[in-house]
């Protein structure tokens, strides 16, 4: 233990004076003649005066005074460790991707020293060395003192990109001389041996152990999702949807890949792996990532024939994980496929109709030439084509065939390389007709190969010859899966085009969440491979909420490798000082206060404060404090969910948005417990509830009778009910006749928009719950009181299913069918219900504003 402020100790030496005048006898009295005290000679004494002050009370004073000296002076439990050196510290901390994991045990090092710089009254400066954002050029830091130094550390935030040591070496060679400390994120990078040389640390601190990197997902041949980190990790990754449900999870221990087995519908769904919540420890997945359903359809029997049917090597080249099913073309077209292929197969007008229709829908139609589409071509074609076969100039005219040429920046092909592809054989398009936005693809000698046109949201391709080799090596070419692949991802729902240009739309944040953009950066799906991630290109999702590309750090981030680091220290290090200064101060005062209060108590005067600040608590809390209350049900999880969803509401309208001041809602048993101090009740019915007793619903009838709002409400109703929680809850709707059958209800109407109820705070457009659709009744008007106040409320919506939230205010169930936005309605309507059955209707008292205004004699 050491002190910041040895010299207050000194104060000790006046504790033996302390002793002294507290133990001083006052001067004995003096002794007057007073003749009539004679009367007084005899009685008895009942109380007496202690000559000196007593040994307990002596030493209560010392104590507190001591305490009081120790306070000032300042001491410190598990003071740090002292900082080599004199003069200021610069501190230079890694904030990059890297160390976004575990970046409060960083924060936590750097204020152990910042603390230790305190105690030997040094000065401090901070350099980070992940670039700011904008690539901002970093200057030398100013030395700040302990205080700005501690809050500059809990500002300073990881960045979701790498750092960059080597453009500080210059800066740091011409930085004047210093103690140095370095807070290392583990890995290596670009110059880093210069970095540290030019940086002469006195000490590092770091951890060896290599930060989570995903990377990005594959489907195995079997479906299988398998996912691959950079390095070996462990702990559970987790594939989630856009709502943030988990679908499936794996567990890693020590190991760089886990595998999912998951259908193909689910795997669709999946937009997020996860294993922690860092940047690295995050991928995100686009349409690219979808499994297809694809169709195949030949005009040859032999089209899986090994090595010389159409789709033998069709199907090796289709994206892994698709669903591949060979039907014929009207199964296709209602079975929700994504894409179909047509290896020679002429069209009649009616299917053309049909398939032009679903390639309306967004469906991908690829037709591949063949003898039989030379004899005839058909009009569902991206431009018009010529009937025959043409033979391209090869051996038969004395010239090597043509290859496939560079692929024009307007086709879904921009950006892939062209392979080695001889054509022999092929059909031609009718060149009065060809444009050319049409041409995705040509041979060298500039005659089309690939046409294609957009239809709707989907995409109508021609390929000019065969599936197979019959006419050309393009099904042996090393191009064919890309091609393909591109092509099959075309229509509705699929990935960004190649060519276009994606602005930034949501950015990645170190902690692995998503943000809005907040920078002018663009992305072209076709330069994705090479991208690598910096300040000026962050992580996110580039594009629309429709229609975007996925930036991970994965694949665009050197692999982490283990850095050098000399003599490195752990990162936890000691525990953290604790001063001791501010407990022995309090302790100091709380000793006063005990004299204090011994000092009233001999004077018969501390039971009367402490009754009388009791009282006033009471009546303020009486006063002030409304509860909301629900009906127990016997079931716990039905009642934990009321709780939980009066709770929420209570929280909603507290302050500071709005004046209202709720306590905890209580559960109740009508008919036992007393409902007046409760404005709204809320009783859920389940579908096997009994007919209530006597009791209960005389309870019931008097709170209503009373002024009390009785919201009843059920989890859902029957399966022909209206709305959407229908088929939820069978047996709902005899369960709420057995359970109101008792109570002496008015006339109810449906509740529309134009009640008072509607508009009591929020103005509302429906009455959701978790479900919505179910009509909600309300006594009639002329049933109402004189303010038009309706005592009684049912619906079949759920609404405590829609408000609920855990403990970490996390949503318990998910609002059918509008999600989020469905919750927020509920919400708004329990707001309205709160205010309704704390005010009332306001607008029917302002109705009587005049007369009351008469009455008194105020009136205008």
């Amino acid at each position: 233990m050491i002190f910041t402020a040895p010299l207050v100790l000194l104060g000790v030496a006046v504790l033996p004076v302390l002793y002294l005048l507290f133990r001083l006898t006052p001067p004995a009295a003096k002794r007057v003649m007073f003749p009539p005290l004679a009367l007084l000679r005899g009685l008895p004494v009942h109380q007496r005066t202690p000559q000196h002050m007593p040994l307990w009370l002596l030493l209560l004073r010392l104590a507190a005074a001591l305490l009081m000296i120790l306070g000032l002076a300042g001491p410190i439990w598990h003071p740090p460790a002292a900082i080599p050196g004199s003069g200021p510290i610069l501190l230079v901390i890694d904030n990059g991707w890297a160390s976004a994991a575990d970046w409060p045990t960083r924060q936590a090092a750097a204020q152990r020293l910042i603390a230790a710089a305190k105690l030997q009254n040094r000065g401090i400066a901070i350099l980070a060395t992940a670039p700011k954002p904008g690539n901002q050029t970093a200057g030398l830091p100013d030395v700040l003192n302990a205080t700005q130094a501690a809050q500059a550390i809990s500002n300073l935030a990881p960045q979701p990109w790498p750092t960059s040591r080597q453009a500080l070496v210059s800066l740091l060679q011409s930085a004047p001389e210093s103690s140095r400390v370095y807070i290392a994120d583990g890995i290596t990078g670009p110059g880093f041996a210069a970095f540290l040389a030019a940086l002469h640390p006195q000490a590092i601190l770091g951890t060896t152990t290599l930060p989570a990197l995903l990377l990005a997902p594959t489907i195995s041949s079997s479906g299988e999702l398998i996912i691959h980190l950079a390095t070996p990790s462990t702990g559970r990754v987790l594939a989630q949807s856009a709502t943030g449900t988990v679908i499936a999870s794996a567990e890693l221990a020590n190991t760089d890949h886990a595998t999912l087995d998951i259908p193909l519908s689910l795997r669709n769904q999946i937009t997020k792996l996860s294993l922690g919540n860092a940047a690295g420890s995050v991928f995100y997945l686009d349409d690219s990532n979808r499994s297809l359903r694809i169709g195949l359809n030949a005009g040859s029997q032999a089209a899986e024939t090994p090595y010389l049917g159409a789709w033998f090597f069709a199907r090796r080249a289709l994206p892994a994980g698709s669903s591949i099913n060979s039907a014929p073309l009207a199964s296709l077209l209602t079975a929700k496929t994504d894409a179909i292929l047509l290896a020679d197969v002429p069209l009649s007008a009616p299917q053309q109709a049909e398939t032009t229709a679903w390639i309306n829908q967004g469906g991908v139609l690829i037709r591949f030439a063949g003898p039989l589409t030379a004899a005839t071509p058909d009009a569902l074609q991206p431009s018009p084509l010529r009937p025959g076969i043409t033979i391209s100039n090869g051996t038969l005219t004395g010239g090597p065939p043509p290859t496939l040429a560079t692929f024009p920046a307007n086709s879904p092909f921009a950006g892939l390389t062209a392979s080695d592809v001889t054509v022999a054989r092929q059909i031609l398009p009718d060149p009065a007709a060809l444009t050319a936005d049409h041409v995705w693809a040509s041979l060298t000698d500039g005659t089309p190969l690939v046409l294609g046109r957009a239809i709707g949201k989907g995409f109508l391709v021609s390929v000019l010859t065969t599936a197979n080799t019959d006419w050309s090596s393009l099904a042996l070419s090393g191009s064919y899966p890309d091609l393909l692949t591109r092509l099959v991802r075309l229509g509705h729902g699929s990935a960004s085009q190649p060519a276009a240009t994606l602005p930034a739309w949501q950015q990645l944040t170190a902690f692995g969440s998503l943000a809005p953009a907040t920078r002018n950066a663009s992305l072209s799906p076709a330069a994705l491979a090479g991208i690598t991630i910096a300040p000026a290109q962050p992580a996110g999702l580039y594009g629309t909420g429709e229609n975007f590309t996925a930036l991970n750090l994965g694949g665009h981030v050197p692999t982490p490798q283990a850095a050098n680091l000399p003599g490195a220290l752990p990162l936890t290090g000691p525990p953290p000082p604790v001063s001791l200064g501010g407990d022995l101060l309090r302790a100091a005062l709380l000793l006063l206060l005990f004299d204090l209060a011994l000092s009233l108590r001999l004077r018969g005067l501390l039971v009367v404060l402490v009754l009388a600040a009791g009282s006033a608590h009471a009546q303020q809390t009486a006063a002030l404090t409304a509860t909301l209350a629900y009906v127990k049900t016997g079931d716990q999880s039905t009642d934990k969910l009321s709780a939980e969803g009066l709770f929420a509401l209570a929280a909603l309208v507290a302050p500071p948005r709005t004046a209202a001041q709720l306590g905890p809602p209580v559960g109740v048993v009508p008919g036992k417990d007393s409902l007046g101090l409760y404005p709204l009740l809320y009783w859920p019915i389940l579908p096997t509830a009994a007919a209530p007793a006597a009791a209960v619903c005389t309870a019931l009838g008097d709170y209503m009778a009373h002024g009390g709002l009785l919201i009843i409400d059920t989890q859902g109703s029957d399966e022909a009910a209206p709305g959407s929680g229908a088929g939820f809850a069978p047996g709902a709707t005899a369960a709420l006749n057995r359970s109101i059958a008792c109570l002496n209800l008015p006339p109810l109407v449906p509740l529309t928009t134009a009640d008072p109820l509607a508009h009591s705070f929020y103005i509302l457009k429906n009455f959701a719950g978790r479900f919505t659709g179910a009509p909600v009744l309300v006594a009639a008007p002329a049933a109402r009181d004189s303010g038009q106040v309706t005592a009684i409320i049912i619906g079949q919506n759920d609404w405590a299913g829609a408000w609920a939230r855990d403990t970490n205010n996390a949503p318990e169930q998910t609002p059918i069918p509008g999600g989020e936005l469905q919750r927020i309605d509920a919400d708004r309507f329990g707001v309205n219900l709160i205010f309704y059955a704390l005010m009332g209707n306001y607008d029917a008292y302002q109705t009587n504003l005049p007369a009351l205004l008469n009455q008194a004699g105020t009136a205008p």
